[in-house]
């Protein structure tokens, strides 16, 4: 089966439209001449819309001197008007990340990647903001009834805004998870054994259908340019008719749809952090 994710992003949408909220601002720190981070921002502006949200951009330059990014980070930390911030990583001046995870005011901490907000998600069960692509896979897989306790849940990256997220979340919904990277000794093991598998490793190909096993589910977090031009993720499919004997992901039109519609989600969840407004978990 095809885990196509329009559908459920339109829901998440459409639940949002149904809140009536307020007009509500995400600040964007860009790397200006990332030809990736230009579509992403694009991408942003438009479903930023579909809430009638908007978007305040700062650009960074290579020639932007570190002091001006920090001043404009403490800015949009403290203006009331704007309600979220995400910085596009990595950008073309020297940051120090560590240091950046503690800069950003963690209620309007978009992406989930404070070292407050991280730390409350890891030490407890709360999942109040966690990075939006690990969301949007437990989504696309609760929104297709794939079951998740007690099963084996490999996830193939370890980034503090995907994989490790990821396993956490498996974590709270009692599957069992295990984390593959590059020093991980066979791997192709790992993936033949495991009921879930969620690839977010950034490498075109990494994954054989062929050694899935028969009704595991795939979870395709990669984004890769195949040599025709076209996106293509980290799971090859081997066969036209793997979608007959195993459940995946597409790429695009999986994850990543969801991924946006999750952003706006997390968006409305700072602006009502920000004004003491009672929420549930996702």
């Amino acid at each position: 089966m095809l885990l196509k994710g329009k559908e459920l992003a339109g829901k998440i949408v459409k639940k949002l439209q149904n809140e009536n909220l307020p007009p509500l601002t995400l600040a964007v720190f860009h790397p200006v001449g990332d030809q990736a981070a230009e579509s992403y921002l694009k991408m942003k502006e438009r479903w930023l819309k579909k809430i009638n949200a908007e978007i305040r951009v700062f650009p960074v330059y290579q020639s932007t001197p570190l002091v001006k990014f920090y001043e404009q980070l403490d800015e949009v930390n403290n203006d009331p008007s704007v309600h979220g911030i995400m910085v596009e990583l990595p950008l073309p001046i020297e940051v120090n990340y560590w240091n950046l995870h503690t800069k950003i005011n963690p209620r309007k901490d978009v992406d989930g990647i404070t070292f407050h907000n991280q730390g409350e998600f890891f030490a407890t069960i709360t999942e109040k903001i966690v990075p939006c692509t690990s969301v949007a896979s437990i989504r696309l897989l609760e929104h297709y009834e794939i079951p998740l306790v007690g099963k084996h849940a490999l996830v193939i990256g370890r980034s503090n805004i995907v994989g490790l997220p990821l396993f956490k979340l498996f974590l709270n919904r009692n599957a069992t998870p295990a984390i593959a990277h590059r020093h991980t000794h066979d791997m192709k093991t790992l993936v033949k054994n495991s009921d879930v598998i969620a690839i977010a490793a950034g490498k075109k190909g990494l994954v054989d259908s062929s050694d899935v096993k028969d009704g595991a589910t795939v979870i395709d977090i990669g984004i890769n340019m195949g040599e025709d031009g076209k996106l293509c993720g980290d799971f090859n499919i081997t066969s036209e008719n793997e979608k007959e004997r195993i459940n995946y992901s597409p790429v695009p039109g999986g994850v990543g749809v969801v991924t946006n519609a999750v952003m706006l989600e997390n968006l409305s969840k700072c602006y009502k952090m920000l004004n003491n407004i009672s929420q549930n978990g996702f």
